[in-house]
């Protein structure tokens, strides 16, 4: 079983039906040159409607556009908020840059750079702009989950909150305990406007948070699947009003190339 049986290329649906109903799709060799090079040009052919139809008995999934569903929640809303980097984190941004390409690197050195950058575009000029946003949803009485994928980053927005609007932030990472989330989520849904941090991995499914009517993703996912996971802490049944999802991205940095990236693999997904 799994929520995401495309996660980064139509390959992934390949090997799944490969190990569940061995020559269903013909082997590697075939299945590229039947459905993977076609559907690299154009998505909307007939061979992705062919591929549709063959693994539609395969699959069961409810899609929150179904009938049934749609008419109990409201509607989700996204909108990309942009931002740009300070002087002095581009500063920072073009120096690791220039220090990965002089030195030997290995894939290790690529995931921690990938690392090094993110923390980078977290900086003073998006949560600047995260405080305007959440003065806009408190003036307007309503609720905003906000999702980063670090720990860290997620402590610190707590404290930056608190102090920005003398109040309590609650933050829900993999580190509390069972009772300490649960009285965390019922204080969020007891109080009056609240934002709410929560890691990716923790907070990223099993909740139910239908209070918010906002979900801001501070940083960005690879997989757009477990993006929506998070937002369905709060877009599910049981949810009677409109949702806006608030994906922050600071401009002229890879947080671009990333949300390309999430873009194409959630058409290729639908």
């Amino acid at each position: 079983m799994t929520g995401t049986p495309i996660e980064n290329t139509i390959r992934d649906v390949w090997a799944l039906e490969d190990f569940l109903n061995p020559g269903f799709l013909g082997d590697s060799k075939s299945f590229n040159e039947r459905f993977v090079k076609p559907l690299a040009y154009d998505r909307s052919s007939n061979v992705a409607k062919k591929l549709s139809h063959a693994l539609e008995p395969f699959i069961l999934r409810r899609l929150k556009t179904d009938p049934t569903i749609a008419a109990e929640i409201g509607e989700k809303r996204e909108i990309r908020e942009y931002c740009r980097l300070s002087s002095e984190s581009r500063n920072e941004y073009e120096a690791a840059l220039a220090a990965f390409r002089v030195s030997e690197h290995s894939q290790g050195d690529i995931f921690a750079l990938l690392t090094e950058l993110k923390l980078i575009c977290d900086g003073s000029a998006k949560r600047e702009h995260l405080i305007a946003l959440l003065e806009t949803i408190f003036a307007a009485g309503e609720s905003a989950l906000i999702f980063t994928q670090y720990a860290k980053v997620g402590a610190e927005l707590q404290k930056l909150l608190q102090t920005h609007f003398a109040k309590r932030i609650a933050f829900l990472h993999g580190g509390l305990s069972v009772a300490q989330r649960e009285l965390e989520i019922r204080r969020f849904n007891c109080l009056g406007p609240q934002a709410f941090v929560l890691s990716l991995k923790a907070g990223g499914f099993g909740l139910n948070l239908t209070k918010a009517t906002h979900v801001i993703h501070f940083d960005r996912w690879w997989n757009p699947a477990v993006e929506d996971q998070a937002t369905d802490r709060t877009y599910r049944i049981g949810q009677d009003k409109n949702v806006m999802v608030h994906r922050l991205i600071t401009l002229g940095t890879f947080e671009e190339k990333i949300d390309e990236m999430l873009k194409s693999k959630k058409e290729l997904a639908d």
